[in-house]
């Protein structure tokens, strides 16, 4: 099996100041089908690597001038993602270095082969090592398609919200510009911030299933229709079922408009059962729908809005969130939102 799989003239640059050993390794892969270079030291050993890019290296640890320790970690470290992933197998004859074989081994060394080793035992770690090597890589790439998907999904949306009610569609794009800076001052992680802008961006998506003549209506919604534009929660959280990476983002969409005592929608969630990252886009949301115009009132000028988000903290929002906004406000500048939350989605989509 591993012979058919792996057998496609594949290059092993094998780096080890012993001449007789190097001889052994190419007489050893060239008779399995292998591709074989190699170099006396750690010096030429790097600039190979750097000419060539080999699927594997076999790597000797104890070298005159740069070790083989040394010339790993500058493959690791290295600012070239291609060479940081090519497998290597570390040769050595030390069998009492277990901490730093454990140290190598967390940085991404693939294996070690102690010395003195037969020909059979080199060849099995090869296979296995690239067998590892051949579906990791297909996993990577399964999973820049997934991300690829994903942010292709996000665009679709977003541009379907935008075409169905223009406002709501300039409203996501303020609320998770907003609800970012927010996730900012709480010094969330990377990831949470990624959640909260695309929850901002997402928070209405329902929105297109909701009827334009309760949508865009220019007055205030009977009873009856305002059960159906809270609908828009439900509606949002199905159309993000299944996606890759949403589930986070999903549960925002769905709870954004719980209160912090209870009495929102749809699930009546309170306090803390309500995930900071969406008590932050709940926020956002309120603070930009009440400084923005509607065709059935104009919009409250900042302050009213800091006043009456500040009258509800800890009844309808989480009064540290609401502080957080306050504080965010003082260097908003909202005038790119547009242009950054499209500079986002292209980071996000090159970032796959």
């Amino acid at each position: 099996m591993s012979e058919q799989y792996l057998n496609k003239r594949r290059l092993v640059l094998f780096v080890d100041d012993d001449p007789e050993l190097r001889k052994l390794g190419r007489v050893s892969l060239e008779r399995a089908g292998y591709g074989y270079v190699g170099a006396s030291d750690g010096p030429e050993g790097l600039r190979l690597a750097r000419e060539l890019y080999p699927n594997l290296i076999l790597l000797d640890y104890m070298m005159p001038g740069i070790s083989g320790k040394e010339v790993f970690i500058t493959l690791a470290t290295s600012e070239d993602e291609r060479l940081r992933q090519i497998p290597v197998v570390m040769l050595t004859a030390k069998h009492d270095n277990q901490a730093e074989q454990r140290e190598l081994l967390e940085l991404g060394m693939a294996a070690y082969l102690c010395k003195p080793f037969g020909h059979h035992e080199l060849l099995n770690v090869i296979d296995n090592v690239l067998i590892v090597a051949q579906i990791k890589e297909r996993n990577r790439i399964l999973e820049i398609e997934a991300r690829q998907s994903f942010v292709g999904t996000v665009r679709a949306l977003i541009s379907l919200l935008a075409v169905k009610d223009n406002y709501t569609g300039e409203h996501s794009n303020m609320t998770a510009d907003l609800a970012e800076a927010v996730a900012r001052r709480f010094r969330l992680s990377e990831k949470e911030i990624l959640h909260v802008k695309l929850g901002g961006l997402l928070h209405d998506i329902g929105k297109i299933g909701i009827p334009e003549c309760i949508l865009c209506k220019p007055a205030c919604l009977t009873p009856e229709e305002m059960v159906i534009m809270r609908q828009h929660v439900h509606y949002g959280a199905q159309a993000l079922s299944g996606v890759p990476y949403m589930e986070t983002v999903r549960s925002i969409v769905k709870h954004h408009h719980e209160w912090w005592n209870g009495g929102g929608y749809p699930d009546g969630l309170k306090g803390t059962e309500i995930p900071l990252v969406t008590r932050i886009v709940t926020v956002a949301d309120a603070y930009d729908s009440m400084t923005s115009d509607r065709p059935y009132r104009r919009h409250l000028s900042q302050a009213t809005a800091i006043e009456r988000l500040r009258a509800a903290a800890d009844i309808q929002f989480d009064g540290a969130v609401v502080e957080k906004l306050v504080e965010c406000l003082e260097h908003y500048s909202p005038e790119q939102t547009r242009a950054l939350n499209l500079e986002f989605l292209d980071r996000l989509h090159h970032a796959a």
